[in-house]
């Protein structure tokens, strides 16, 4: 009988031992020297300290002005323009690409000529108080909206609303006042009870003592004007239910706010400021990019013979380099866009640009004009040797449209033009403007999320440009129609305007969510709606050892 060391050395255990005994250790040396490298890694590189452990918390807090009233109807606060989407609900609200969708809406039908829509509202919402949101409290809200005027926020979209008639309890019909100017976006008001009101003077009457009650994800909990106001999960919520508290702090002046995120006492706020890059990286915070409603862009002075074709316009168009202008004149803190409209508007696909650089191409349409470079003196010229000579207005005080004139005078002299700037202070700018004296026009302008540019082919912008094709497009943008019409309609509009091109997009700008090293963002916000989403942000309070020094 063998002994139990005869047996192991016998075994093929041991004689794979023997065999591979080198094998493994360096197997295991390797091991050893990758996770070393790991806390190496994660220590210097990520800068994690292995001594401080992270917290989830439970509450997220937002900066603010003082507010004048919680009271939506009749505030005129931009802080509280925003709080009000956290704590109420429109009939509709704006999808990601600005389409509209129903909010409190089921389904709907819409009558474009007689201007009226049929509204079936869901089932089962409840108020904040726990009382049944009704059609009723959609009829309230009107009337309230509009028996307080035009210093109301919402008073453009309400009071384009003719009468709103009552069927029963989920169902009502609203008619229009006016065929031609009336949307789905005029319907993304929020919605108050009527219960809670004897009348739209009660309401508009409750001011200091308001206390908002909403059909939204989150509900009021507590409010000192001087302090902060408190908003907790809405747990009869219709749509996703939030699990974060929110604290809003109330600040003497809002542009304390990246200092509130050093202290700890505010986790994140949207920043439109061009420095917040660098303040994101000196003081080591976390920042997400969104999309402004901010566009720069071009304007060609269609009233002066030499941009009257529209060869000469997509000629400077395909002349120039937008993506240098993105990168070098805006630090590549913008989107490039095919048309003045928000980037895929709609849903509509985007390219970015609608006329990428090629200066073969932009040649072979000046030649259409009849200007070529016969001599190859590097100037173009017609017929009669007139050479192509334009001018650039842009304003003075603004560095990303003075770069962008001087990148753009660059390509356009490299394809033959004769290019000179005007950089002028703002007064003189606008008044050379009104004027129209310039041949390009660098400006630009936030744009409503209604996207209503109307006023852009009507003939009374500043610049007096008109043009009847686009300008009926975009009335029937501003007519009562679905989300899918809307869509179809706008994707007429852009074939139009980027045919014509009186209008050529440098960029839209970007703005930052900007919130402390652990702040996280599943989902970010829009950028008329900044705490869109924040159901789903989070961070993470460092803890360190206590036995730390």
């Amino acid at each position: 009988m063998k002994d139990n060391k005869s047996e192991f050395s016998d075994s093929k255990f041991f004689r794979f031992l023997q065999k591979y005994w080198l094998y493994i250790v360096v197997l295991l040396a390797v091991i050893i020297v990758v996770l070393s490298s790991i806390n190496i890694y994660r220590e210097e590189v990520l800068e994690i300290d292995p001594d401080i452990k992270y917290e989830e918390q439970s509450r997220i807090s937002f900066a603010s002005a003082p507010l004048d009233t919680l009271n939506p109807i009749v505030s005129n606060s931009e802080d509280t323009y925003y709080l009000t989407k956290l704590i109420y609900n429109g009939l509709f609200r704006y999808t990601d690409d600005l389409n509209v969708e129903g909010d409190l809406v089921e389904s709907y039908s819409v009558d474009t000529e007689k201007a009226y829509i049929d509204i079936k509202l869901k089932d089962g919402i409840k108020w904040h108080d726990g009382s049944d949101f009704t059609a009723k409290d959609v009829k309230f809200t009107v009337n309230a909206i509009k028996s307080y005027g035009s210093e109301g926020l919402y008073y453009k979209n309400a009071s384009k609303v003719y009468s709103v008639n009552v069927k029963d309890n989920l169902n009502l019909r609203i008619y229009f006042s006016n065929n031609y100017d009336c949307s789905l976006d005029d319907l993304t008001f929020p919605v108050l009870p009527g219960s809670k009101y004897s009348s739209a003077g009660k309401l508009i009457n409750d001011k200091e003592n308001f206390v908002p009650v909403g059909t939204g994800q989150y509900k009021y909990s507590s409010y000192d004007s001087l302090r902060e106001l408190t908003l907790v999960p809405n747990e009869a919520y219709h749509g996703i239910k939030a699990q974060n508290n929110i604290q809003v702090k109330i600040l003497p002046d809002k542009s304390v706010s990246a200092n509130m995120l050093e202290i700890g006492s505010v986790t994140c706020y949207a920043d439109k400021s061009s420095q917040r890059k660098s303040l994101v990286a000196d003081k080591d915070l976390q920042m997400y990019d969104i999309v402004s409603n901010d566009v720069d862009f071009l304007v060609f002075n269609t009233s002066r013979e030499i941009f009257e074709s529209k060869n000469m316009r997509q000629a400077v168009c395909y002349a120039i380099d937008k993506e240098k202008i993105l990168a070098d004149g805006y630090m590549d803190d913008g989107v490039l866009s095919d048309t003045i409209y928000y980037p895929g508007f709609l849903g509509v696909e985007e390219s970015g640009e609608a006329y990428k650089l090629s200066s073969s191409k932009a040649l072979e349409l000046l030649e259409k004009e009849g200007y070529k470079d016969e001599d190859l003196n590097g100037k173009l010229e017609n017929e009669k040797g007139e050479g192509i000579s334009i001018n650039i207005l842009v304003n003075n005080d603004n560095a990303n449209r003075i770069a962008a004139a001087k990148i753009m005078a660059e390509n356009l002299r490299d394809i033959g033009f004769e290019v000179s700037t005007t950089s002028v202070p703002r007064d003189e700018y606008m008044k050379l403007i009104e004027e129209k004296n310039f041949d390009i026009l660098i400006t630009g302008y936030e744009i409503d999320a209604s996207y209503d540019l109307r006023q852009f082919f009507d003939g009374t912008n500043s610049w007096g440009y008109s043009n009847d094709d686009m300008l009926e497009k975009a009335r029937e943008m501003n007519r009562l129609h679905t989300a899918e019409e809307y869509t179809g309609i706008y994707k007429e509009l852009k074939e139009i305007m980027i045919d014509e091109v009186p209008y050529y997009a440098i960029c839209y700008k970007k703005m930052g969510l900007i919130g402390i090293e652990t702040f996280e963002a599943e989902q970010l916000p829009m950028f008329n709606d900044i705490y869109r989403n924040c159901n789903t942000w989070s961070w993470k309070k460092v803890i360190k050892d206590e036995t730390d020094i």
